[in-house]
């Protein structure tokens, strides 16, 4: 189940994230039950939002696994954004 998540996060982010969230409870687990910073997440940074989900099941945030996922998913976010935005201006 683990290796389907994985597939559909790299396909996509946002789907992917969709369902981890109805499918099992690791957001739930790491946003603490919250709704807004997910759902805020799933709309401007998916990959942030799923690679953290994913660190804090495996260790805890602050764990190294934790911080490691927040920093190549905000740089995979910012990566994608920069890219929309240079293929907007040509």
């Amino acid at each position: 189940m683990g290796c389907l998540f994985l597939i559909l996060i790299g396909v996509s982010p946002r789907l992917g994230v969709v369902a981890l969230w109805w499918l099992t409870d690791w957001i739930d687990r790491a946003f603490d039950g919250g709704w807004v910073l997910p759902v805020l997440g799933i709309i401007f940074l998916p990959w942030t939002v799923a690679l953290y989900s994913v660190g804090y099941i495996i260790g805890d945030a602050a764990a190294p696994w934790g911080i490691l996922g927040l920093i190549i998913g905000l740089f995979l976010d910012v990566a994608l954004h920069a890219g929309s935005a240079a293929m907007r201006r040509k």
